[in-house]
């Protein structure tokens, strides 16, 4: 649900920073930035960056400029240079709150959520109306499990716009956080609703249906959203959780290194990953994953207790075959000899990790008696 989040509020940032970034247009830059507009609705990204440099190297403290080219490295998922961005902004104006929003919006997805909700607020004393950084605030306690706190933020947002959709996603993730699950699915319906393709709507859909074990209804939500996008991140991690549940480890492998080639970074793609490997007992290459997950967030819970839980199972498996090792080794009599072989026999655990089945053992106490005859 961490993904969907931060999709919908970026999403929900750009739709009013569009709607904001023509003020004050001059004649020398309007046809930059209508070239820049063009490139970023056809995700030609660093073309539309291109465009906007030609206006900061006539026009340093331009802050339309600067905006954009914030807006648009947030879209690419550049939030260091985001809000590098954002900040020279704010050194031209202090209080302007596209830019505070989106320097918000940065802090939120490098995990600085106490900055991140000091510049919400610095817009909220503004403007307390403002719905990005209503909203903004709200996400930041949804991720901080502020459940009820986040509502609050949400319903706010959906006094003024009953049909906010960033607003209505966001409030129907913090009830199934709270495990209701029937009213976040009617909050999704509406939104659905209103826009029919919403694959953000859709995918959460899917992870609810997911939380309810509710597999199959999960898998035709994921499959209608690759049906109109088959690259959606989303829904392909969805697709992937699916077979992983289902123990199809194969499939589920395959969907997460789709996810990854899509995201490099993706958190739930990283983990979902890792995890496969560990059920396929690849636990080097598991290990490799969790590794890289807590690079992207070294405080990652999920990453870390994972990492822990291999290396701890490997430390157990070595300790155990040693001790079957030594044991056997120090065995100086027939009786002796046999009750050991009949223990490993007897727990089935640690006959499959020495990898010694009932024939082998009885082999074993067959040899070593003649042995002990001659």
């Amino acid at each position: 649900m961490g993904l969907m989040i931060r999709y919908c509020f970026i999403l929900l940032f750009f739709i009013g920073f569009s709607a904001s970034a023509a003020y004050a247009q001059t004649f020398d830059d309007a046809p930059l930035l209508q070239n820049a507009q063009k490139f970023l609705e056809d995700k030609q990204y660093e073309n539309a960056v291109i465009e906007l440099n030609k206006i900061l190297e006539s026009d340093p403290d331009s802050v339309k400029a600067l905006n954009e080219k914030g807006k648009i490295r947030l879209i690419q998922g550049k939030y260091v240079k985001a809000l590098q961005n954002f900040e020279k902004t704010l050194e031209f104006e202090p209080d302007n709150t596209v830019a505070l929003n989106g320097l918000g919006v940065s802090q939120f997805n490098l995990n600085q959520y106490d900055d991140a909700l000091d510049s919400f607020n610095s817009v909220l004393k503004i403007d307390w109306t403002n719905t990005p950084a209503l909203i903004g605030s709200g996400n930041i306690l949804f991720k901080l499990q502020q459940y009820d706190d986040a509502i609050l933020f949400f319903n706010i947002v959906l006094e003024k716009e009953p049909s906010n959709i960033p607003a209505l996603i966001a409030k129907a993730s913090s009830l199934s956080a709270m495990n209701q699950y029937a009213e976040s699915i009617d909050l999704l319906n509406s939104v659905i609703k209103l826009d029919l393709d919403n694959a953000e709507a859709l995918n959460e859909k899917g992870l609810v249906y997911l939380a309810l074990e509710e597999y199959d209804l999960a898998r035709d939500v994921f499959n209608d959203v690759i049906e109109v996008d088959g690259n959606n991140v989303s829904a392909t991690l969805g697709l992937a959780e699916i077979n992983f549940r289902e123990d199809k480890y194969i499939k589920a492998e395959q969907l997460y290194d789709k996810a990854l080639l899509l995201d490099p970074d993706s958190l739930d793609g990283l983990i979902g990953k890792a995890n496969v490997l560990e059920s396929l007992g690849r636990s080097d290459d598991a290990l490799r994953y969790f590794d890289e997950a807590l690079e992207v967030d070294p405080d990652n819970l999920e990453a870390s207790s994972g990492r822990d839980s291999v290396l701890n199972r490997d430390v157990n498996d070595s300790l155990d075959l040693i001790l079957v090792i030594t044991i056997i080794g120090s065995v100086t009599s027939v009786l002796s000899f046999v009750l050991v072989m009949m223990k490993i026999k007897e727990n089935r655990k640690l006959q499959e990790r020495v990898l010694i089945a009932d024939e082998q053992i009885e082999e074993l106490v067959d040899k070593f008696m003649k042995i002990q005859k001659n």
